[in-house]
């Protein structure tokens, strides 16, 4: 798999930690350590690889962006040692427009 990743500010929206287009993916400097996020976002790196329309079904369907949010911080739970699922169910509510509340995000992020 392709991909590049660019530890950057720049190109980061601002409720973000990261972003991932396409194959390239932007990591802001203080989470250059947390591999974790990094998973996450080459998730979406292997989605996209997969589907390279995978930016206009993230970008115009809920149903397709929750897929593809939950499968990402599935992965990305995997890597701390404590329970982060409580946090990344919050990070769909409050970020993604999904439509989610937070008892049926955090069901999502448990299946």
């Amino acid at each position: 798999m392709l991909y590049t990743v660019i530890y950057t500010d720049r190109f980061i929206p601002n409720r973000f930690a990261a972003y991932e287009f396409g194959p390239f993916v932007f990591i802001r400097p203080k989470y250059k350590n947390d591999l974790g996020l990094l998973h996450h976002e080459l998730t979406h790196v292997r989605q996209f690889w997969r589907n390279p329309l995978m930016g206009l079904f993230y970008t115009f369907s809920k149903k397709s962006r929750a897929y593809y949010e939950i499968q990402a911080y599935r992965v990305q739970l995997k890597f701390y040692p404590d329970d982060r699922s409580e946090m990344f169910a919050k990070y769909l509510v409050d970020n993604y427009n999904l439509d989610l509340n937070l008892d049926q995000a955090r069901a999502a992020l448990l299946a």
